[in-house]
């Protein structure tokens, strides 16, 4: 599937986001610039819908995830694991905040 840039309202994250999949699915890859060890990079991220009941039992608390990988000629890899039943475009609105809020994003796998 071409890449594209998906429509958005005016002003919206989503409008700076390259989507590479359709939304509504259990995956969907995209790329987005973001601030990453003090420096604006590109991110290769493919967010995973692990369903809803996951993260809802407290002896499964760990659900979610985000796995930064490594640096490619396409960007820094990154996995994001979200306790949801799809990958919609709040979605995936929500998880780009996340990563560009995230000061203590570190190399590696975190779970909350």
């Amino acid at each position: 599937m071409p890449s594209r840039r998906n429509p958005s309202p005016a002003g919206s994250v989503l409008d700076e986001a390259e989507l590479r999949d359709p939304p509504d699915g259990e995956v969907l890859r995209l790329r987005f610039k973001g601030p990453f060890e003090g420096r604006q990079v590109t991110w290769n991220a493919t967010l995973r819908a692990l369903g809803a009941s996951r993260g809802t039992d407290q002896a499964d608390a760990s659900a979610n995830f985000i796995d930064v990988g490594d640096d490619t000629p396409d960007g820094i890899t990154l996995t994001v694991g979200l306790a949801v039943e799809r990958i919609d475009l709040a979605t995936v609105r929500n998880a780009i905040i996340m990563i560009r809020r995230y000061k203590r994003l570190r190399r590696g796998r975190h779970a909350w």
